[in-house]
């Protein structure tokens, strides 16, 4: 596992397991049930990660929030299904 994998410190200060093709933006953040937020602060972005049963966190999607005015616009956008979410289809989230 160690080999396919890397591990990568959060703004607090913790360490988590992601793939090797993760890069890193500005702000990594760990939060509740086992998902962490990767912030590019440059462009808005903020990709999701959740961590799989092998305790690797894995690209789930991710979100764009915008200010219009006074009105905040978020778009969030779902990573394609692979095999090892349909392997385990009680961790689906259904977007709809």
């Amino acid at each position: 596992m160690s080999k396919d994998t890397q591990i990568v410190e959060t703004v607090s200060g913790t360490w988590l397991r992601f793939p090797n093709n993760f890069k890193k933006f500005q702000c990594l953040v760990e939060l509740p049930d086992q998902l962490s937020l990767n912030i590019n602060t440059k462009s808005g972005c903020v990709h999701v990660h959740k961590k799989d049963c092998d305790d690797v966190f894995q690209y789930v999607g991710e979100l764009y929030i915008t200010a219009n005015g006074n009105q905040l616009q978020c778009t969030v956008q779902a990573a394609p299904a692979n095999e090892e979410v349909m392997k385990t289809p009680g961790k689906q989230s259904d977007a709809s």
